[in-house]
């Protein structure tokens, strides 16, 4: 009797321990993944950090057994490389501002240095002014007003990137600094001419009449200075799990169809790289089936979210009964298609395609904290699985 419920138990077991190993060894996978794609510096755009990460990336997929392609785009970047602010109440005793904690700039500021008095009622010449409106409302006054730099209070201080500079100036503070009477500023950048990257990895499936591209953009913001954005979340996440389910399927029977995985350069720039992609695509856009992009793959205590997925009914049902059929249940939020990642261009071009991100986590975006500790990978193993198990359904 006692034989028999040795062996009853362990048949029940030994999937569950499978399950549990397989998952195990998938986070650290990723989580190994995401060290060395942050180790490149935050990946910033025509750096040798971005090159180095597309070689890391190439090599990374040809050691799996894939043939890659690169191919390559041209990129305009404004680059701004110092940002220095000091705060004073009263123009003799100077406070020296953190970059990344205290304050960001814009991408896109002008090159600037000098010191200014503060005002917060209206832009006036030759001063800096201090205001709580919109970005948009807040440059056309500026401009208006003759406004030599303009400071924005922000509660959560969000840097980006741009393809030019203009005027006047921008500094997001932390909006919980008291009000400066005065303000120095030195800002220094760069325009350059340079090229992006994409890596495509191919696999043939049993038929090539059709296939699916994976996507996630691996650039991010790069560094300012001495302070790196590192990027984790944003999307050294997706890059991993880009590779963690090419290895997986590379190792899986043959898929009924080709897939391309592909990671994107120069998504923080406006979609370049993907856009790149669909004008000159190594595969015809009339024959995929679709179109999958991971962007903020690290978290997902608080479900999955899927852009595209409120407006594509039929593309999504299909998909989403996978997901059912997986076991997975997380809270979903569909999202009408909007040109906020690599997804977009694709659909522009009539393929169906959508943006899946895992919520939850600290909200670090866009900022020095985005680091490969803060990530849970709460969703990463269940979201591979379900993508695994969609890419080899006939």
């Amino acid at each position: 009797m006692w034989g028999l419920h040795s062996i009853l138990m362990g048949a029940i077991l030994a999937p569950l321990l499978y399950a549990q190993s397989d998952s195990l060894a998938v986070i650290r996978f990723l989580q190994k993944e995401v060290r060395r794609l942050t180790a490149f510096r935050g990946r910033g755009h025509g750096t040798a950090d971005a090159a180095r990460t597309v070689r890391y990336i190439t090599q990374r997929f040809r050691k799996m057994g894939y043939g890659v392609r690169v191919d390559t785009f041209p990129l305009s970047v404004y680059r701004l490389t110092e940002a220095r602010v000091w705060v004073s109440a009263d123009g003799r005793r100077w406070q020296k501002l953190r970059l990344g904690h205290d304050f960001v700039p814009a991408g896109f500021s002008k090159p600037i240095e000098g010191r200014w008095r503060v005002d917060t009622s209206a832009p006036q010449p030759d001063a800096a002014w201090l205001t709580h409106m919109p970005l948009s409302q807040a440059l056309r006054q500026a401009r208006q007003g003759g406004a030599a730099l303009l400071l924005l209070p922000q509660s959560k201080l969000i840097a980006t990137v741009a393809t030019a500079s203009i005027a006047p100036s921008v500094i997001y503070i932390r909006d919980t600094l008291p009000v400066p009477a005065f303000v120095k500023v030195q800002l220094r950048g760069r325009l350059i001419q340079t090229i992006g990257w994409n890596v495509s990895a191919h696999l043939k499936g049993q038929k090539s009449d059709s296939a699916w591209v994976i996507g996630a953009h691996y650039d991010h913001l790069g560094r300012i200075g001495r302070a790196t954005f590192w990027g984790a979340n944003d999307n050294a996440s997706g890059v991993a799990c880009l590779l963690a389910l090419a290895d997986r399927m590379k190792k899986a029977p043959t898929p009924p169809y080709d897939v391309w995985f592909v990671a994107f350069g120069a998504e923080e720039l406006g979609l370049v790289g993907s856009q790149a992609w669909v004008q000159r695509p190594p595969y015809p856009l009339q024959r995929l089936r679709g179109m999958l992009n991971f962007d903020l793959m690290g978290f997902g205590e608080k479900g999955l979210a899927v852009v595209g997925g409120a407006d594509q009914p039929d593309f999504w049902q299909r998909i989403d009964s996978l997901r059912k059929a997986c076991g997975w249940d997380p809270p979903l939020l569909l999202r009408p298609n909007a040109p906020n990642s690599d997804h977009y261009p694709f659909r522009e071009k009539g393929v169906p395609a959508l943006f899946f991100y895992l919520e939850g986590g600290p909200g670090y975006y866009h900022d020095i904290y985005d680091r490969p500790g803060t990530l849970t990978w709460v969703g990463a193993y269940p979201f591979l699985r379900w993508m695994q198990t969609l890419l080899q359904m006939p």
